[in-house]
């Protein structure tokens, strides 16, 4: 009979594979164990952290042979922040990691096996996000530990483009040389215009912090506008776009290209007649096929969105494109001679009524753009008994972390 673990304990282990968070896994006495930032077949001891019924989770005590795709974080919080997960993974590996995950939940949850996959597109590993958001507390700012609001102050985030970590860094001297004013909560957010959109919250005057502020080319203070347009605008492909603080837009400029003109591509020769965009956001999407189609029709709740959506209607002349401010659930049944619809869900993915019309409307194609493919999955189990897959595309938007992006394209049997 096996032993059973024991917390605290230590085991020597290889470890087998990486599960879909980028964590280690191995098998200790016949029980599954997680071990954080632990690599496949690196051979080292464990500490039992905690044990559940079905599961442990256990942290590296000592490394005996590390992984030849180890590489040094370049980061000196991440071993607290929580922020990014496989920053531990030479970055080629990180790519292929998120591939194969794709792949494993795609046959596991999907029954999807011998599909079109495209290799996974990914490049520029740091400094790549264009919006940041920054926590405060007594004075100090820094990013909540993952799962809690425990504070961990941070000088520079080596993710984030280096114009948005300088603004951070004047925001700190200001807190530093001005203690009287607190921070809660900093949101910066940079355009490839080189406009600056900073939205802050907190106990703050004014004339104390503009100066600043100055490279900042609109700000929000407590929910008002106190610098510039209450917008910045970004440029996609010859589309202009207005950008306000609540805006959805892609956090990875360039890998956001990438994608786009994935979708650009399939609907390029396609001759649709009406189009539904889902989730729309802003209508980036729908926009940018709208050269393509008839007609589209993008459905966002975010009254903000929809607010950004109409106003690049406006600037760019497009005609034959119209958004519908409401729940994607309580909007779908309003519409039939649908040839195509794209959707960009949330990362719980579209919800039971939404995918039941999907199937009633049978349009000839489905876009489906994915942040999490645990619910891309288990949506394409739904959608692949009147479907077929054509093209898996997976592209990193967020280099050292777990996340990856994912574009499908299906047509109707």
């Amino acid at each position: 009979m096996l032993e059973e673990l024991q917390l605290n304990h230590e085991y020597d282990v290889t470890i087998t594979k990486q599960d879909h968070f980028g964590q280690g896994l191995v098998k200790v006495n016949n029980m599954l164990v997680f071990v954080k930032n632990a690599l496949p077949e690196e051979v080292c001891k464990i500490e039992i952290m905690d044990i559940k019924k079905a599961f442990a989770t256990a942290r590296i005590g000592k490394m005996i042979v590390a992984s030849k795709f180890r590489v040094e974080p370049n980061c000196p919080y991440y071993a607290v922040c929580g922020g990014c997960h496989i920053m531990h993974e030479e970055y080629s590996k990180q790519l292929e990691f998120k591939e194969q995950k794709i792949k494993e939940l795609l046959e596991r949850f999907a029954g999807l096996k011998d599909v079109c996959f495209y290799p996974i597109v990914g490049d520029k590993p740091f400094y790549y996000r264009n919006k940041v958001v920054f926590h405060g507390k007594e004075n100090q700012l820094g990013f909540y530990q993952e799962k809690t609001n425990h504070l961990v102050p941070v000088k520079t985030c080596v993710i984030t483009e280096k114009p948005l970590n300088k603004i951070y860094h004047e925001i700190q001297k200001f807190l530093l040389e001005h203690p009287s004013n607190t921070i809660e909560h900093l949101m910066i957010r940079k355009t490839s215009l080189h406009q600056i959109l900073v939205d802050i919250e907190g106990t703050i005057t004014l004339t104390e912090l503009l100066p600043y502020l100055e490279e900042a080319t609109t700000i929000y203070c407590n929910h008002q506008l106190v610098k510039g347009n209450p917008f910045v605008e970004e440029s996609i492909l010859g589309i202009q776009f207005k950008i306000y603080p609540s805006s959805f837009f892609q956090v990875n400029y360039e890998m956001m290209l990438v994608l786009y003109r994935i979708i650009m591509n399939f609907y390029q020769n396609k001759e649709y007649h009406k189009v539904l965009d889902l989730y729309c956001g802003t209508g980036t999407i729908g926009i940018l096929v709208s050269s393509y189609v008839e007609q589209v029709i993008g459905v966002e709740k975010e009254s903000a969105s929809i607010i950004a959506a109409n106003s690049c209607k406006d600037i760019n002349r497009i005609s034959n494109i119209t958004f519908i401010e409401g729940k994607v659930e309580d909007q779908i049944d309003s519409f039939q001679d649908v040839d195509s619809i794209i959707v960009d869900p949330p990362r719980s993915g579209l919800d039971h009524h939404t995918l039941e019309i999907i199937l009633n409307l049978q349009p000839a194609t489905i876009t489906y753009i994915s942040c999490d493919p645990v619910t891309l999955a288990r949506d394409l189990k739904t959608l692949v008994a009147d479907y077929e897959v054509l093209e898996v595309h997976p592209v990193d938007m967020f280099p050292n972390t777990y996340h990856v992006e994912t574009v499908v394209f299906l047509e109707r049997k």
